[in-house]
Parts: C-alpha cells; structure tokens; sequence
C-alpha cells in the first residue's frame, strides 16, 4: 500500500470514528430514532464482531451488533438528551484492510427525569474493509469514568 493511500484510509477511519460518537447525540425533544438506521454506516450487522462498553451495567461482551443496539438504544432513547466531545484523537493506525483507532471522548448525558451525568470514555476501535462495504467496526473497547460537570462543560461550545 502507498503511503499516499494509507494516509487517505487513516483520514477516512479517523472521520468515521469521530463521526460514529457524534451519532449517539441527541438534542431535546428529538423524534426516536432506529438504531440500525443511524448506525448502518458504522456497522457490518451480520460480521462478527466483539464489541464491550464499561457504561453496560452488566459487562457484557456483545458478539453481535444487533444484541449491542438491544441493550444501549432503548435506555438511550429515553435520555432527554446526550452530548459528546472528544478532546483526544481519533489516533488511527491503517494495515491494509484493517485499521485500529483510539480517542478520547466526554458525554453529557441527561436523564428523562432531568439528572445530568458526565464521562470521560477511552475508546478504541478496529475496523475492517472488505469487499462487500467499505471500513466497519469489528471491535470496540469503551471504558468509562465519571467526570466533574465542570470539566466536562469546558470541552463544549
């Protein structure tokens, strides 16, 4: 591979992941959305895949991504809202059809009944290109920190 192109597939990943978190926004009075509507993009829903969030509060490793949308969308469509920044990366690392990415990023998430919660969440990710679609996560590692309101509200506009 060129370095012109590996260069190109690491601007690509690095915008899909920052893309992928900006996904899981949700604005105030926003409709429901589907969660393979929003996230086919991102996902291969037929690929294996290892995909584990610490926010799960049961620590579950999800092998597939429909099963990881059943057990983060439905609570997450009841928030009032969510928002997300990311002060660190995306960093990626591309070696031809497979390609790592890891960031930092903070959410504000607010609960239907109004309590605010904030988190620092170190995420990586692997992706994969094939040849039936272009680059998908294959894998995900979240691991989450409560954060001061404060800190958090400095990374937002």
């Amino acid at each position: 591979m060129s370095d012109t192109k590996r260069q190109a597939d690491v601007r690509e990943v690095a915008a899909l992941q920052r893309d992928w978190i900006f996904e899981w926004d949700k604005k105030e009075g926003s409709a429901p959305r589907e969660f393979r509507t929003v996230f086919d993009r991102f996902y291969d829903f037929d690929a294996d895949v290892v995909l584990f969030d610490e926010a799960d509060p049961q620590r579950r490793t999800f092998r597939s991504v429909d099963a990881y949308g059943q057990a983060f969308w439905p609570t997450f469509m009841t928030m009032r809202s969510a928002a997300h920044a990311i002060p660190e990366g995306p960093d990626v690392l591309v070696s031809g059809d497979l390609a790592a990415g890891r960031m930092v990023f903070l959410a504000i998430l607010t609960a239907a009944d109004g309590t605010v919660t904030c988190l620092k969440c170190r995420n990586s990710l692997v992706w994969r290109r094939t040849t039936d679609r272009d680059w998908h996560i294959v894998r995900d590692q979240t691991v989450v920190e409560p954060l001061p309101r404060e800190e958090a509200l400095r990374h937002f506009d």
